[in-house]
């Protein structure tokens, strides 16, 4: 396995190390640069910088000029239209109307990247799921911590079995993944100083969904292996979406009826951040358990 990573390591310590400078000077020179101001709707009280994403999107951008893969056009374009506007919307808000387009085209870019055509009824079933990805990586980016272990559990995942398989590209990009959010932990934890903001969120929720469908297609696991990987992500914001339209709620604003926010409001952050990270760990050893037994 460590052959396998060769030409790897310089990367994975340039994201880790690049993160970790442009977060720190975010913060001491520039912490008053694009807050968070707390609202009715926050789960937390003083004003926080949202602008982590972008420090952890800097350190793998970095780490990928020095690392021994070559990515496709089409990804990167897909990734660098997704940064664009939700870096925008880190500064000035961005109606969703001219969001969710951008969130289409960048997972349709995705999907073209892919080394393998699909059956055309994958196409709609993916673009609407990698469009869903996105926004619920963002909307579950609003507790500290949260975002910021799911990305490392998640892409830590993957990455030892994309390594245990035999594909050291998509393992190294999982460890700058996993080094980026390492980083970013420092300063989010509990009390966070900085939050991912919408350009970290949204690059994220890209980063699973195409890392996942590489993994798929390259045959370093089966789809299910990353549904059950990120459940606790998407398990919350689809049930608490489905309840509100249930409910005949507004489903698409702002709210704090999450599982995990709920659970906040009455045992506290650190408590229900605790309760999730035993999660991430229950549902990372069955995705290792179904990979090593053969089922997926």
């Amino acid at each position: 396995m460590t052959g396998l990573l060769d030409g790897w390591g310089i990367p994975v310590l340039l994201a880790g190390a690049v993160s970790y400078v442009a977060m720190a000077t975010l913060l001491s020179r520039m912490g008053t640069f694009a807050l968070d101001l707390p609202n009715h709707r926050s789960m937390h009280e003083m004003p926080v910088p949202r602008t982590g994403g972008w420090a952890l999107v800097a350190g793998c951008l970095a780490a990928l000029v020095f690392s021994p893969v070559a990515l496709p056009v089409a990804l990167l374009l897909g990734f660098a239209l997704l940064l664009a506007v939700s870096a925008i919307d880190d500064l000035r808000h961005v109606p969703a109307r001219f969001r969710f387009p951008v969130h289409l085209l960048a997972v349709a870019l995705v999907l073209i990247a892919l080394p393998q055509a699909l059956a055309w009824w994958w196409y709609p079933l993916l673009l609407l799921g990698g469009v869903w990805m996105i926004n619920l990586y963002n909307f579950m980016d609003g507790m500290d911590g949260l975002a910021g272990s799911m990305t490392a559990f998640g892409f830590a995942t993957l990455g030892l079995i994309c390594a245990w398989r035999g594909h050291g590209d998509l393992a190294g990009l999982c460890a700058l993944l996993v080094a980026g959010a390492l980083v970013f932990l420092r300063y989010n934890w509990p009390s966070a100083s900085i939050f991912l903001g919408d350009a970290g969120s949204t690059s994220l929720g890209l980063a699973a969904v195409a890392i996942s469908l590489h993994g798929w297609q390259q045959g370093a696991f089966g789809l299910p292996v990353p549904i059950v990987v990120f459940a606790p992500f998407w398990l919350d914001a689809s049930l608490t979406l489905l309840r509100r339209m249930l409910g005949g709620k507004r489903w698409w604003e702002a709210h704090r009826e999450h599982f995990y926010q709920r659970s906040a409001l009455r045992i506290g952050v650190r408590k229900t951040l605790y309760w999730e990270l035993v999660a991430m760990l229950a549902v990372s050893l069955l995705a290792l358990a179904l990979v090593t037994s053969g089922l997926a």
